[in-house]
């Protein structure tokens, strides 16, 4: 896996493609990673897109499930539920 930086994205266009298109490459912006680049081709584009939404999915749902309850009480949770149940039911 290599690393390259926004601004060598941006001015050393023919290294950066070339290196892009062959492996999994890592952007960084002041040393630090801000995202991941993927090779794919026309083939695979439409498979490597749902399987990075995937990903993307199970991360949000897992993050939620860390911090999105916080400050929830139990019965606050349970009235909303009988709620939803309840409209479901009409």
């Amino acid at each position: 896996m290599k690393f390259i930086t926004v601004r060598d994205l941006a001015t050393k266009n023919k290294e950066t493609r070339k290196l892009i298109s062959k492996e999994e490459t890592v952007l960084t912006f002041n040393g630090k990673p801000i995202g991941f680049i993927l090779p794919t081709n026309e083939t695979d584009f439409e498979f490597m897109l749902k399987e990075t939404s995937a990903v993307m999915a199970r991360k949000a749902v897992a993050s939620m499930q860390k911090t999105g309850a916080k400050g929830i009480s139990d019965a606050s949770i349970e009235k909303e539920i009988q709620e939803t149940r309840k409209q479901r039911k009409k």
